[in-house]
Order: C-alpha cells, then sequence, then structure tokens
C-alpha cells in the first residue's frame, strides 16, 4: 500500500503545516489539509479531522503541537486557534483515546507563518513576518 492511500488528505505546502506532538507520552501527529486539521495516530491511523468549517473555511496556514499537554495550534490566516485534548472511550487499535476541541483563538495583526510552543506547552510563540513575534500565554 502507498502512503498517500493511507493518509486522509495531502499536507498543505510548507514546512510548518504538519507536527509532531504527545499527550501523556503518546505521540500524535497533526497537519493541515486544505481547511482542516487531520490527527493521526503513530500508527498513521486517522483519529479526528477537526473540519475548516468551524474557523470560517481558511485554508490551515501552519501547525504546531506541544510535547506535553497535547496541545495543537493551527492558523487560519491572521487567527491562531488553540485544541485541546479530552480523554474519551478506550480504543482497541491504538492508545491515543483522545479527541481534540476548541478551547480558545486569538486574533493577529497579520497572517501568521509560523508557530512554536514552549517546552510545559503553556505559551504559544507565532511569527508573522520574519522579524515580529507575539508569545501568547494559554491558560
Amino acid at each position: 500500500m502507498h502512503l498517500h492511500q493511507v493518509l486522509t488528505g495531502a499536507v498543505n505546502p510548507g514546512d510548518c503545516c504538519y507536527s509532531v506532538g504527545s499527550v501523556n507520552d503518546i505521540p500524535f501527529t497533526a497537519y493541515g489539509s486544505g481547511c482542516d486539521v487531520v490527527i493521526l495516530a503513530s500508527d498513521f491511523e486517522c483519529v479526528q479531522i477537526i473540519p475548516g468549517a468551524q474557523n470560517g473555511n481558511i485554508q490551515v496556514g501552519c501547525v504546531e503541537c506541544s510535547h506535553q499537554l497535547g496541545r495543537i495550534a493551527a492558523s487560519y490566516g491572521n487567527t491562531v486557534c488553540i485544541f485541546e485534548p479530552l480523554l474519551t472511550n478506550p480504543n482497541k487499535r491504538h492508545k491515543l483515546n483522545y479527541q481534540w476541541q476548541k478551547t480558545g483563538q486569538f486574533f493577529l495583526d497579520a497572517i501568521t507563518y509560523n508557530l512554536a510552543w514552549d517546552p510545559q506547552g503553556t505559551t504559544a510563540v507565532s511569527m508573522f513576518t520574519h522579524c515580529y513575534t507575539k508569545t501568547t500565554q494559554i491558560t
């Protein structure tokens, strides 16, 4: 089987449209596919698709996952949305028993080109030009 037959949709162009994170030491991958954010377990099984219709049908520009808390930051133009994992019923195929829900968003003055989390996963840093950044504390 070829990789394109396994993944749910093509990753948006650019180096910042996919990220690997973990929640409770369980790794996952998140990526932008068109206007959607796709979350995959470590075996590339699709765990969840967060539809872009919830965020104005704007193409996902960049995605960044935290390595401690499993948070996902995704940019939609000048808007950055934060998604956090909620524990769900156990799944026999993989250990990623979570569903992500939008818990916040913040707006910037320009389109975001890059996102990063601090090591604890509590602060998101967004870069929307090559010389200007904004730090946002996520509670």
